[in-house]
C-alpha cells in the first residue's frame, strides 16, 4: 500500500492533541515531555513499553509523524479510520516486510518524518527486547537525521503482562540525534551499536534512581502472562496473580507484588531477574528425550485467525494449543493443524498474551485468547527448543 503524506493529517494531530494531552497523559499517566525542534524529514527512534508510546513521542515534535505499526493493529474494526487520520505504515512483526521498508522511504522522500520502535515489541519484564541489527542498513540508506528518543516510567505505568493501569511518574526526552553526516562515516554495525546503547532503558535501572510509587488496584493482577515457570517447583502454567499477590498451586509458593515494581516474597525481587531465570531454565531442559507425544505445554480457548492481507484476517475458529518437542498443533472438536517447529519461519507475541507464527509457505496465524494465558511461554520454549537467541 502506498503511504501518501495529506494536509489532513497534519490537521487531525492539531485538532486531537490537546485532548490527548489532558487525558492521557496528565490525568492518566502523568506524563512530561520536552519539546524538541528539528526540520523534517528525519527518522524517529523510540523504546517500547506502553500502548500510548506514540503519542506520547508524538508530543515533542511539530510535524506529524508516520508510524510503522503493527497490522494486526490496522486489520481492527478501526483499522481503516487510523490509517485515514494518520496513514500508519504496517508491518508484520513475524515477516521480513520489504514493503514496509518501501513505505519508509516514500514518507521521507516526500518530506515527512518516521517515527519506529526498533524493538517492535513492548517490553514484557521491564528490560529492552531484541531488535534487528538491520535497522543499521535501513538508516545508511535513508541519509537523514536519527532522532532516539526515550521514554521513562512506561513499563510501571502500563505492564505489558496486564491490562490493568497504574498512575505514578512518565516522562519523553530526546537522548540523542545522529547526523547525516555522522551517519555517513559510520559502519551499519556501528549505527547499530549506538542505537542499541542510546535507546536502551531498563525500568529497573531507572526506579532505583526515581524511587516513583506507581498506585493502582489488582497489582499483580495477570503476572502469570510473564511469569510462566514456578521459581520454586519448576512447574509451568503454574503461577495465578490475585489482588496483590500471585501464588502456584503445585506447591506453597507465594509472593506479592507492590507499588514500586518489585516482588516481595522472594529472593529475586525484579521481574527481570525473574524473567532471566526462567529463561535459563528452559535452556537446561532437555527437549530431545521427550517422547514423540509429550505435550509440553497446552492451553483451551485460543481464537484463531488466519492473515488475508495487511488489514484483513480469517477468523477460523477457537481452538486448543498443544506444543511438542517438534511441533505445535491447534485443534478442536471438527479438526486438528499441525504446524511443524522446522516450517516456522517468525513469530511475535502481540498485545499482553496474543501469538503470531508466520509460516515458509506463506500463511500467517494469529492466536488470541481472552484468558491469563501466557503467549510468551510459547514463544520463549519455541526459542529454546530450536536453539535461537530469545527476541522477548
Amino acid at each position: 500500500m502506498a503511504v501518501e503524506v495529506k494536509h489532513r493529517h497534519k490537521f487531525w494531530q492539531r485538532m486531537i492533541r490537546p485532548f490527548i494531552h489532558y487525558f492521557l497523559m496528565k490525568r492518566k499517566f502523568n506524563y512530561t515531555s520536552e519539546k524538541y525542534k528539528i526540520k523534517p524529514p528525519y527518522i524517529l527512534l523510540g523504546n517500547h513499553t506502553t500502548d500510548y508510546d506514540a503519542f506520547f513521542m508524538a508530543n515533542s515534535f511539530k510535524d506529524p509523524l508516520y508510524f510503522v505499526m503493527s497490522d494486526h493493529i490496522s486489520s481492527l474494526k478501526v483499522g481503516k479510520i487510523i490509517e485515514h487520520l494518520v496513514c500508519p505504515i504496517p508491518i508484520t512483526k513475524s515477516t521480513h516486510d520489504a514493503s514496509t521498508v518501501r513505505g519508509i522511504m516514500s514518507v521521507i522522500r516526500q518530506g515527512a518524518p518516521v517515527a519506529l520502535f526498533p524493538e517492535g515489541n513492548k517490553s514484557f519484564a521491564g528490560e529492552m527486547s531484541q531488535m534487528k541489527p538491520t535497522i543499521g542498513k535501513l538508516l545508511k540508506k535513508l541519509k537523514v537525521p536519527v532522532v532516539i528518543y526515550n521514554i521513562e516510567g512506561g513499563y510501571f505505568s502500563s505492564p505489558r503482562w496486564t491490562h490493568k493501569k497504574r498512575k505514578g511518574k512518565m516522562r519523553g526526552f530526546v537522548k540523542r540525534v545522529i547526523t547525516p553526516e555522522e551517519i555517513e562515516n559510520l559502519s551499519a554495525e556501528e549505527i547499530f551499536e549506538i542505537i542499541k546503547t542510546d535507546l536502551r532503558v531498563n525500568a529497573y535501572e531507572v526506579q532505583e534512581r526515581e524511587h516513583v510509587k506507581f498506585v493502582g488496584k489488582d497489582l499483580a493482577e495477570n503476572i502469570e502472562t510473564l511469569l510462566y515457570m514456578c521459581p520454586k517447583c519448576g512447574a509451568l502454567s503454574s503461577l495465578h496473580g490475585h489482588g496483590n499477590t500471585f501464588s502456584c498451586d503445585k506447591c506453597d509458593f507465594t509472593a506479592s507484588y507492590n507499588q514500586y515494581g518489585y516482588i516481595e516474597g522472594h529472593t529475586l525481587s525484579r521481574l527481570d531477574e525473574m524473567d532471566k531465570w526462567q529463561k535459563d531454565q528452559l535452556r537446561l531442559m532437555d527437549f530431545d528425550s521427550l517422547p514423540e507425544d509429550y505435550v509440553i505445554t497446552g492451553d483451551d480457548g485460543f481464537i484463531v485467525k488466519e492473515k488475508v492481507d495487511k488489514y484483513t484476517n480469517k477468523e477460523i475458529g477457537e481452538y486448543r494449543l498443544e506444543l511438542f518437542k517438534d511441533r505445535l498443533v491447534i485443534k478442536n472438536d471438527n479438526e486438528s493443524r499441525t504446524l511443524p517447529l522446522s516450517e516456522i519461519n517468525g513469530y511475535a507475541v502481540e498485545g499482553v498474551n496474543g501469538l503470531q507464527f508466520s509460516l515458509r509457505d506463506g500463511r500467517v496465524y494469529r492466536l488470541n485468547n481472552p484468558g491469563p494465558v501466557s503467549g510468551l511461554k510459547y514463544v520463549n520454549l519455541y526459542a529454546a527448543i530450536t536453539k535461537q537467541e530469545y527476541k522477548f
